[in-house]
């Protein structure tokens, strides 16, 4: 078994965890941190996460996020694999594990056909594929707007509003129509904008993440 192998610790997966714990893998003296991947990539609906050659997540839903894993500190290729086994197969070099790196990876789209691993953004970020920027609205929970930001493809900004609850509405910048309306809901430390469906229908996810814990909330679009 390879070194990589051991690099990667299973929380959940018992199967993996015994494997790796046969192998003698994560020192006691090793640093380690938890680690989430939020799939937003629509063209995955599924997809199972390796760290090296030890999975680390399995079959994480299409906007959802994963459950924690524990990883020593290394430079890893992280790979993508369509869950159930189809054509979708990535890999990505060079994903550094420390104390200063992102703990959640994002997995959206990219190209129309590709796909990038990104780190967890705070504030407001673009992720929708697209050359037409988008313009995203954040209103406090009375209906006051706090924000407005027009953001091209993977551009972020840094959130202004700082009110528990919000609403976002996502604008097409070229025409001003709306595409997205969230309604009120628990503002978050992280909006991220993604693609829906292939039919460029508007998603929004609100991300948290704490030391020891992260989680992912898909917003619904009620237009």
């Amino acid at each position: 078994m390879s070194i990589d192998r051991r690099k990667v610790i299973g929380l959940f997966a018992a199967s993996a965890a015994t494997a790796l714990a046969g192998c003698g893998g994560g020192g006691a003296d090793a640093p380690t941190r938890l680690m989430w991947v939020l799939n937003l990539n629509e063209q995955f609906q599924s997809v199972d996460v390796n760290f090296a050659s030890a999975r680390a997540a399995t079959a994480v839903k299409f906007q959802k996020l994963s459950t924690s894993f524990e990883a020593e500190y290394a430079i890893y290729s992280v790979g993508m694999r369509e869950t159930p086994p189809g054509t979708g197969a990535l890999d990505f070099p060079g994903v550094r594990v420390d104390g200063s790196s992102s703990p959640v990876l994002v997995f959206y789209r990219w190209g129309g056909t590709s796909a990038r691993l990104g780190t967890y953004p705070s504030g407001i970020v673009n992720y929708f594929d697209s050359t037409v920027p988008l313009t995203i609205e954040v209103y406090d929970g009375a209906g006051n707007l706090q924000q407005s930001q027009t953001l091209g493809f993977e551009v972020s900004t840094a959130q202004t509003s700082t009110s528990l609850s919000c609403r976002v509405r996502v604008r097409n910048s070229s025409n001003g129509v709306l595409v997205y309306d969230s309604g009120v809901v628990q503002r978050t430390g992280a909006i991220i904008v993604h693609p829906l469906d292939a039919t460029g229908l508007v998603g929004v996810v609100g991300l948290n993440y704490s030391t020891g814990d992260a989680f992912a909330t898909a917003w619904p679009n009620i237009l």
